[in-house]
C-alpha cells in the first residue's frame, strides 16, 4: 500500500502565509500602477488662463487641414452651342480656408468657405457687373446668375508632422450654415487612414481666457518656399497640389476672449488674436487643446483694433450633434480627449506601466511563496513514519 505523508500544521500555515503574501504584492503593484496619473512626472492639465504647452500645440497641428475651394460657372448640358465666356471669366475662382478634424473621417470649417452664395459673389466680383451698352454704366437690374459649381479640396503640407492626407483629396460638403446663421460646415472624406480629432470644449469660455487661433493665412503663401507658381499657372498642378508640395505650415496667434456679441441674433465671441484671410475655418482653442469656436470673420475698421470673431461654443456642439456639455466633464474641467491629447503631447504611455507592474508582482509573489513554503531542516527532526494497513 502507498504511504501517506502527514503535513504538519506549521507547513500548512507557512503555505497559506506565502499565498497571502503573493496576493498582497500583486494587489499593491496594480494599485501603484493605477495611481501613475498622479505622479509628479505627469503634469496635470494646464489652467484655462495659462498659455498652451508647446508639445500640446504641436500635437494639435496634426489635426489642421488646408481647404481649397474652386468656383466655376456652370455649363448648360443641353446647350447646342454655348456662348463664349466673357473676358476674364475663363479661369475659375479659388478661395483658401482652413479646417480641422472633429472625427477620424470628418472635417469642420467655416460655412462661408463653402457657401454657394459666397462663390457666386466671388465670380461676379471678378467678371464685374452687367453694363448697359447704351450708357456704359452698370445696369440697374443685374441678371440672376445660377449657382456656381463647387469643388472642395483638402490637403496637409508634406512637412506637417503626423499628417494623414498625403495627397490632396476632394471632400464632400455634408452640411453647412451660412455666415449669418452660425458660419459652420462639415466635410466628409473617404479612403484615408483615421485622423486625430480635436475635442470640443465642454463649457463656454470665460472673459479674459487665453486662446490660440490656428490656420493657413493666405497672405504669406506666395512667399513660402516650395510654392510652384509656374506649375499652377501652366495648369500642370492643381492649387491643392501646389500647396501640398510646399513648405507651408499652420500659423498660431494668441489672444484672449474679449466679449460675447450677437450678430443678427447669432451669438459669437470676440477675440483679440490676429486673424487673416485663409485662417477662416480654423479652430480657436484653449490652453487644454479644446476647440472653443471656428475662426469666422475679420473686420478691419478704418481706426482701432480689428474686430475678430469666432463661432459660439454651444452652437458648434449643437451643429456637430454633440448637444450640451458632456456629463462627465463639468464646467472648467478638461474633456477626456483633451486629457489624452495632453498625455500624447508629453510622450507618456501609461498602459504599459500596468503590464509591467502585473509581471513584477507575479515574480515577487512567486519568490516569496517559494521562500515561505520550502521545508526547513533541524537537528531534532523526527524520522518519517508510515502507516501500513
Amino acid at each position: 500500500m502507498r504511504s501517506v505523508r502527514k503535513v504538519s500544521t506549521g507547513a500548512l500555515v507557512r503555505r497559506l502565509a506565502a499565498l497571502a503574501a503573493a496576493v498582497a504584492v500583486a494587489s499593491m503593484s496594480v494599485l501603484l500602477a493605477g495611481a501613475t496619473p498622479a505622479r509628479a512626472d505627469e503634469p496635470a492639465p494646464p489652467p484655462l488662463n495659462g498659455l498652451i504647452d508647446p508639445g500640446l500645440l504641436e500635437s494639435v497641428q496634426q489635426s489642421i487641414v488646408g481647404i481649397v475651394v474652386i468656383w466655376e460657372e456652370p455649363q448648360d448640358p443641353f446647350a447646342f452651342a454655348p456662348e463664349p465666356p466673357a473676358p476674364g471669366a475663363e479661369q475659375p475662382v479659388m478661395t483658401i480656408c482652413t479646417g480641422w478634424f472633429d472625427s477620424p473621417t470628418t472635417i469642420v470649417t467655416a460655412g462661408h468657405c463653402v457657401d454657394p452664395e459666397e462663390g457666386r459673389r466671388a465670380l461676379d466680383n471678378r467678371a464685374g457687373p452687367a453694363v448697359d451698352p447704351t450708357t456704359g454704366i452698370p445696369s440697374a437690374s443685374q441678371p440672376v446668375r445660377p449657382e456656381p459649381n463647387r469643388t472642395v479640396w483638402a490637403f496637409q503640407p508634406r512637412e506637417l508632422q503626423g499628417a494623414v492626407i498625403t495627397a490632396p483629396v476632394i471632400v464632400r460638403v455634408d452640411s453647412f450654415r451660412p455666415a449669418d446663421e452660425g458660419d459652420t460646415a462639415r466635410l466628409e472624406m473617404y479612403g484615408l487612414p483615421p485622423a486625430k480629432p480635436l475635442p470640443i470644449a465642454p463649457g463656454e469660455p470665460h472673459l479674459g481666457e487665453t486662446v490660440t487661433s490656428i490656420g493657413f493665412p493666405g497672405l504669406n503663401i506666395d512667399e513660402t518656399d516650395g510654392v510652384d507658381i509656374e506649375g499652377l499657372m501652366s495648369g500642370g498642378k492643381t492649387p491643392a497640389e501646389v500647396l501640398q508640395d510646399s513648405r507651408l505650415q499652420p500659423v498660431n496667434t494668441s489672444g484672449t476672449i474679449t466679449a460675447r456679441q450677437f450678430r443678427q441674433g447669432v451669438a459669437v465671441y470676440q477675440i483679440n488674436a490676429d486673424l487673416a484671410e485663409g485662417i477662416s475655418g480654423g479652430p480657436t482653442i484653449n490652453s487644454r487643446g479644446e476647440v472653443l469656436g471656428i475662426n469666422s470673420q475679420m473686420t478691419v475698421p478704418f481706426l482701432g483694433q480689428n474686430f475678430n470673431v469666432i463661432t459660439d461654443t454651444g452652437m458648434l456642439r449643437d451643429f456637430l450633434g454633440q448637444g450640451g456639455a458632456p456629463a462627465a466633464a463639468a464646467q472648467g474641467e478638461p474633456s477626456q480627449v483633451a486629457i489624452e491629447n495632453t498625455a500624447a503631447g508629453s510622450g507618456q504611455a501609461a498602459p504599459w506601466t500596468v503590464v509591467i507592474a502585473l509581471i513584477g508582482g507575479a515574480i515577487i509573489g512567486a519568490i516569496l511563496m517559494w521562500l515561505f513554503a520550502r521545508p526547513t531542516r533541524t537537528a531534532s527532526s523526527e524520522p518519517a513514519a508510515a502507516e501500513r494497513e
